[in-house]
């Protein structure tokens, strides 16, 4: 059993490193290649290969530097309403609009997963334990088993019975 944890550690370990590696030497596909030339009838610019570019690429003819950052343009989406969160410093033109129910949710959501491990990882071995006491003839036995028991389903139940809390308070409107 140690040699076959062993062994699956270290293939883990090797599938995430070849993972990040490869990850990293994607190209980000950012530059433009070719001269370009425009073409007639369209509203991009016609590169030499075929392909059609927006003009608003970066232009890059194997200078092997990172694009220049464009700064921020003007958007069109405003506080919709009185009680509308902005944040101010955030590198926009306009202004930002917080969801804080998906905050809220994403934090009810990780409460709720840890609930499932807790419950997963004490009830599961209390009933099996319970169970252990039922063989050897033990008077609590039963009570281990049903409380092992609980311990798992509500840890299993808790994610589903959030998010449907969640859902039910979004479909009511009650955080608008």
């Amino acid at each position: 059993m140690r040699n076959f944890f062993g062994k699956t550690l270290s293939l883990l370990s090797v599938v995430a490193s070849l993972s990040i590696a490869l990850s990293l030497a994607t190209p980000a596909n950012a530059q433009s290649f070719g001269t370009s030339t425009a073409s007639s009838g369209s509203t991009g610019v016609q590169m030499n290969n075929g392909v059609t570019n927006t003009g608003s690429q970066t232009m890059q003819y194997g200078s092997g530097m990172a694009p220049t950052l464009q700064g921020a343009t003007n958007g069109t989406i405003g506080p919709q309403g009185a009680d509308a969160t902005s944040v101010v410093g955030v590198n926009t033109a306009g202004t930002v609009r917080v969801n804080n129910l998906a905050n809220l949710e994403a934090l009810l959501n990780i409460t709720a997963n840890g609930m499932e491990i807790l419950g997963v990882a004490w009830g599961g071995p209390t009933m099996i334990m319970g169970f252990m006491h039922m063989a050897a003839g033990t008077q609590d036995s039963m009570k281990r088993v049903l409380y092992g028991g609980a311990g798992v389903t509500g840890g299993l139940a808790t994610p589903g019975a959030v998010n449907w809390l969640v859902a039910s308070a979004r479909d009511a409107n009650l955080f608008s």
